[in-house]
C-alpha cells in the first residue's frame, strides 16, 4: 500500500455521515407481513437480469415517479400481493435521516486543518433537498459529486476518477470512506486507500485517524 501522504479525504454520505436509511428491513417486512428479504428485493432488485431500477434512479436515468411506478408493478411478484403505496410512503417518511454528528465534527476539523475534502454519494435527484439540508454540506465540502448529477454511480471507476479530478489529487493521494463492500473494492482497485465503515461512528473515526497518521497528516 502506498505511503504517499494523504492530500484529500472523500466521504460517502449514507452509512458514513448519516445512519443508513435501509440498514435493516426485517422489522418492516414483519410489519408488512411479507417474508424477510422481500422489501429489500423489491427496492433494490431487478427483473430478468436488467439494471436495477434503483440504480437507474441514482444516475438520473429515471425519475422517482417512474421508480415508484416500477415498485407497484413488481410488487405482486416480489411480495405476493400489491404494494400499499400509502403504507410504503409512510414507511419511507418514518426512516428519516439521522446524521452522525461526531463524523461531521471530525470533517469540520479536517477542513480547518487544510485537508482537501469531497463528498461522493449515490443518490436520487429528488432526495437532494432533504439530505443537503441535514448538515452543512456546502460549508464543509468544496466538492460534492452526486451520482444523479453526473450520470455515474459507485462502484463505476469513472466516478472515483471524476471525484479525484475535481478535488485536484491523484487517486493514490486520496482516502475514501464508504460502508459498501463493492464501493470500497472498486476504489481500492484504483489505488485509493479506503476504509470500509462500520455502523459505529467512533470506530470510523479511529480508523480514519490511524490512516491519516500513517499517511503523514498531522492530527490536532
Amino acid at each position: 500500500m502506498t505511503t504517499k501522504p494523504v492530500e484529500a479525504v472523500i466521504f460517502d454520505f449514507g452509512g458514513v455521515i448519516s445512519v443508513p436509511v435501509f440498514h435493516n428491513l426485517d422489522p418492516i417486512d414483519d410489519e408488512f407481513g411479507v417474508p424477510r428479504g422481500s422489501l429489500h428485493q423489491l427496492i433494490f432488485g431487478a427483473e430478468n437480469g436488467a439494471v436495477p431500477e434503483f440504480h437507474r434512479l441514482e444516475t438520473g436515468e429515471i425519475t422517482l415517479t417512474d421508480y415508484l411506478a416500477g415498485l407497484e408493478r413488481r410488487a405482486p411478484n416480489v411480495l405476493g400481493r400489491p404494494l400499499d403505496g400509502d403504507a410504503f410512503l409512510r414507511f419511507s417518511a418514518d426512516r428519516g435521516l439521522q446524521v452522525q454528528w461526531p463524523v461531521v465534527h471530525r470533517i469540520r476539523g479536517l477542513r480547518a486543518d487544510g485537508v482537501r475534502l469531497a463528498l461522493l454519494t449515490n443518490n436520487a435527484k429528488e432526495f437532494g433537498d432533504s439530505w443537503k439540508a441535514s448538515f452543512p454540506v456546502d460549508e464543509l465540502f468544496p466538492v460534492v459529486v452526486d451520482s444523479s448529477d453526473v450520470g455515474l454511480r459507485k462502484p463505476d471507476p469513472r466516478i472515483y476518477e471524476l471525484t479525484c479530478e475535481r478535488v485536484g489529487v491523484e487517486p493514490t493521494a486520496a482516502l475514501f470512506l464508504d460502508d459498501n463492500v463493492d464501493n470500497v473494492a472498486a476504489s481500492r482497485a484504483l489505488g485509493i486507500e479506503s476504509i470500509l465503515v462500520t455502523p459505529d461512528p467512533l470506530v470510523t473515526l479511529s480508523a480514519l485517524d490511524e490512516v491519516l497518521h500513517r499517511r503523514g497528516v498531522s492530527l490536532p
